[in-house]
C-alpha cells in the first residue's frame, strides 16, 4: 500500500522527533525544515508545522507537484534557538503511487 498519491494537495506528513533512546525531542523554539530532492534534482527545503513542541511532533502538507512516485526520501532537519542543528541520520523514506 502506498504512503501517498502523486498530484495529491492535501496529503501530510506527521512527524515524531526523537532522541537515540526514543524519548521525544522538545521543540520549543525550534525551526523544523523538511527536505528533499525533487526529480529534477534541487533539493526541496520546506518549513514544518510543529503540533505540539512538547510532544516533539511536526507536520507538512504537501503542495502540488511535490509528491512523485515511486518512492520518496526526506531528511528533517531542527535548528533549536540557539542556531544548533540536528538531522535524522537514517532517511524517512515514504512510497507514492501514480494518480490514475
Amino acid at each position: 500500500m502506498a504512503d501517498f498519491v502523486s498530484g495529491d494537495t492535501g496529503s501530510t506528513l506527521l512527524l515524531t522527533c526523537a532522541d537515540d533512546a526514543g524519548a521525544a525531542i522538545d521543540l520549543t523554539g525550534c525551526t523544523i525544515k523538511l527536505r528533499w530532492q525533487e526529480a529534477a534534482g534541487t533539493i526541496a527545503d520546506k518549513t514544518m508545522t510543529i503540533v505540539s513542541a512538547a510532544a516533539g511532533t511536526c507536520s507538512y502538507k504537501f503542495l502540488a507537484g511535490e509528491l512523485y512516485p515511486p518512492a520518496m526520501a526526506f531528511e528533517v532537519k531542527i535548528t533549536d534557538a540557539g542556531g544548533f542543528i540536528l538531522k535524522n541520520v537514517h532517511l524517512i523514506t515514504v512510497t507514492v503511487r501514480d494518480d490514475l
